[in-house]
């Protein structure tokens, strides 16, 4: 017997393919232009959201044509958490009212499905989804690293079901370059599948050959770039992520980050905390941290967001190569020139390209 209520949150794609399943066993295709309504619940303004919510309470408190079974999708409601459209009054009663609907039980033959990509389960109506029906959570971690955890083992899985087999290293490039998105890493998985044909071993000249970079790929990219010491490639990606509408913010922060990660090899090389061999290749290492002194260890276990220590061999071993190409001086000075950059991005009226262009000539140059 089919549930009334199935609500459903969290990654957006596995809540898409979530409900997909559901409606795929809930109404055949031939029976969906009868037997299935969809509302769309993504909103930008009050008025928008009461009326999708206005629209959802009357498709499930309506018989479906002649009585049969009928299905309403209310989708990626986006209203269910404290932003600037949930925080209204108006809307905050219409959903409790659909709330008291589903608790009241919907009619026969009624089934709501509602996708979403984040809920307040303190709110009295997610309790009263969870009741009448099936809560499906797909959450996505709040801090990065475990983001990009929780890609990695998606990745992994994905490829594992392709039938493809991947070293660590090329799940590590392929993460890089594909950024923590589900549909963007399912979607560049089955680009590879089909690239490859008969061969089923990724190799890292395969994800460089087909792979795309997503937006915030784009800006490790630059990073990249500087941490290579390669000016032209550096402005190249600059100008796209300009073009592109990309933060100028964003796009500093992430060079000051790169810099700071090529700061503690640097010294962890000067002062022999790290035993750095060559990998493969020119541009991969491999990476063996030592014993630290005491103070050290308990800054990196305690007051650094992510160890050092535990960052991927491939990630490590690319910036310990990376690093290899500066001197403590030269990124102390490229420290303060993005500080500089960063103030006059907030405080000067140069245009914000100008200003981001001379930074990597003044670095790189």
């Amino acid at each position: 017997m089919a549930l009334s209520v199935y609500l459903i949150f969290g990654d957006e794609y596995l809540v898409a393919e979530k409900a997909k399943e559901i409606i795929d066993t809930l109404v055949p295709r031939e029976d969906r232009a009868l037997g299935q309504e969809v509302i769309d619940g993504r909103v930008d303004s009050v008025d928008a959201a009461l009326t999708a919510l206005n629209y959802c309470i009357e498709a499930i408190q309506t018989i479906g044509l002649l009585g049969n079974r009928k299905v309403v999708w209310f989708r990626d409601v986006n209203f269910l958490i404290d932003n600037v459209v949930g925080k209204s009054e108006a809307v905050k009663t219409r959903v409790k009212e659909l709330g008291a609907v589903i608790k009241a039980g919907l009619l026969p033959g009624q089934i709501l499905i509602m996708t979403s990509p984040k809920i307040d389960k303190r709110q009295i109506f997610y309790k009263a989804c969870k009741e009448a029906g099936k809560v499906h959570e797909f959450a996505v971690p709040d801090k990065p690293y475990l983001v990009e955890r929780q890609a990695e083992q998606m990745a992994g899985e994905v490829f594992k079901k392709a039938g493809l087999k991947v070293s660590g290293d090329a799940l590590q490039m392929f993460q890089e370059r594909v950024g923590t998105d589900t549909r963007q890493i399912v979607n560049e998985i089955e680009k590879l599948d089909v690239f490859l044909g008969q061969r089923r071993d990724v190799r890292l000249s395969d994800i460089e050959a087909v792979t795309c970079s997503s937006r915030n790929l784009l800006a490790w990219d630059l990073a990249d770039a500087f941490g290579k010491r390669d000016m032209i490639r550096a402005l190249e990606i600059l100008r796209q992520l300009i073009f592109q509408k990309e933060s100028p913010i964003y796009l500093i922060v992430t060079l000051e980050g790169r810099i700071r990660d090529l700061m503690i090899y640097r010294e962890a090389m000067d002062k022999g905390w790290i035993r750095v061999e060559k990998g493969r290749d020119d541009r991969s290492r491999n990476v063996e941290w030592r014993k630290l002194p005491p103070e050290v260890e308990t800054m990196f276990s305690k007051e650094f967001e992510k160890d050092p220590r535990h960052t991927h061999p491939y990630r490590a071993g690319l910036l310990a190569a990376q690093a290899e190409l500066y001197s403590s001086q030269d990124l102390e000075e490229c420290r303060r020139a993005v500080l500089d950059a960063h103030e006059k991005l907030v405080s000067s009226s140069i245009p914000e390209a100008m200003i981001l262009e001379i930074l990597l000539i003044k670095m790189l140059g």
